[in-house]
């Protein structure tokens, strides 16, 4: 793509290929980024600050096409719109509702959020996206703000590296891994009717979940993963399956930490740590330490190049490139019906501490962060910090909520204060 075709229009990415052949009208395949100010937005001061930064987000600017072949952006010059916020967050995005645009800016009082459909980016592009939204509002309030800390500048042109499709560029064709992958436990639940989604949020202080970790000779990522994976291995006890299962938590990884590139599109994979009850049964202590070594000798450059590089080969197979577009959503849906979510248990995305310019900081009082409804797992979280909040938020489909009263439950035991919010009575 040259200069004067920069943000005209993109091929997808080798991730955001995936989302539009596999989603339906109950899974959505959005995740929302939040952040709460300490005082009251001004919708209006708000509706034009996205204006400007819609300008700057490349990618985000665009709507999604359909070819022959492929999936791809091109250019959308409607005006983004600012909406109310909703009970049930993270539903599926019609773009006649979001003139085009495969992303929606909700406000609540002091909150704005940004749902955003994968196939456009990751949590690390939408992150960013958000924050340079806020930070381009509190200018129009009369704040400076620099581009600083991920916050871009929308006096500037979106670069060519933010448009990258780092997948391809970092394709490695002698390092590909099997594709082979065990089924893994679900939790069985009673579903909820489609469009709702329970939302259980913690809240907790980084430091004593730091402390807590140490003590046990883990990370804070490897902390959280292995108390997961422990609760849905109870849960899994107590419900005595006839065919027992392994219990996995997929980790999202950011790839940009092992890979030097500046893209604001999907650049993530993942690793999914394990433990297999028909082998014995698991202490806590066994679960961190099984989390702790598979995360370490899976989060390296070269596994992670060698799990990308198999998902780029399949997009090159020349006759997966010559098929139409008909035949090939057909193809991704049912190889992830039998490779996806049927492999994981379910998933824990710690996004980690989200900075942001010092003159924006005290605008600020906490970021949070969610899935949308699992396709069939039920229940998914995610993680992030700003400054000493941790913010942990389970987003499910089911009307039990066993899980997540287990999981905060045992951190209150470990000595750590969680405060709970909820858009459901609990």
């Amino acid at each position: 793509m040259n200069k004067n075709e920069r943000c005209v229009w993109y091929k997808l990415d080798n991730a955001a290929k995936l989302y539009p052949a596999i989603k339906n009208r109950k899974w959505t395949a959005v995740y929302r980024v939040s952040v709460r100010l300490t005082e009251k937005v001004n919708t209006l001061l708000l509706q034009k600050a996205l204006a400007q930064t819609t300008k700057r987000m490349g990618v985000f600017s665009c709507r999604l096409r359909t070819g022959l072949f492929w999936y791809y952006f091109d250019k959308n010059n409607s005006p983004p719109a600012v909406t109310g916020d909703a009970i049930n967050p993270c539903i599926r995005l019609y773009t006649k509702d979001s003139n085009g645009y495969l992303w929606r800016v909700r406000v609540h009082e002091n909150t704005i959020s940004l749902e955003v459909f994968h196939s456009v980016s990751d949590g690390y592009g939408g992150i960013t996206f958000l924050k340079t939204l806020v930070a381009q509002y509190l200018m129009l309030k009369g704040h400076h703000i620099p581009a600083t800390h991920g916050v871009l500048d929308c006096g500037e042109q979106p670069s060519e590296e933010e448009a990258e499709d780092a997948f391809i560029r970092f394709y490695n064709k002698k390092a590909v891994r099997s594709w082979k992958e065990s089924r893994a436990y679900h939790f069985a639940g009673t579903k909820e009717p489609g469009h709702t989604l329970n939302v259980i949020r913690g809240i907790v202080s980084v430091k004593k979940l730091k402390e807590i970790a140490k003590g046990y000779d883990v990370s804070l990522t490897e902390f959280l993963v292995g108390t997961y994976m422990y609760v849905l291995y109870l849960m899994q006890q107590k419900q005595s399956p006839r065919k027992v299962l392994p219990v996995k938590v997929s980790v999202p990884v950011n790839l940009r930490s092992f890979f030097d590139t500046k893209t604001l599109r999907n650049f993530s994979s993942y690793v999914n740590p394990e433990i297999n009850a028909n082998w014995g049964d698991y202490s806590f202590e066994e679960v961190l330490s099984v989390v702790h070594h598979h995360l370490r000798h899976e989060l390296t450059k070269k596994s992670l190049s060698a799990k990308m590089s198999k998902n780029v080969k399949a997009e090159k197979n020349i006759f997966v490139r010559i098929m139409p577009l008909i035949m090939k959503n057909r193809a991704i849906s049912l190889i992830f019906h039998l490779a996806g979510e049927s492999r994981m248990t379910s998933t824990l995305s710690n996004i980690g501490v989200i900075e942001v310019p010092r003159e924006m900081a005290a605008h600020v009082e906490r970021f949070d962060a969610m899935l949308g409804a699992p396709r069939q797992t039920g229940i998914n979280c995610v993680a992030c910090a700003y400054d000493d909040t941790l913010s942990l938020c389970f987003s499910s489909v089911i009307k039990e909520t066993d899980i997540e009263l287990e999981f905060f439950t045992l951190l209150v035991k470990l000595g750590v204060h969680v405060k709970i919010e909820s858009n459901r009575g609990i």
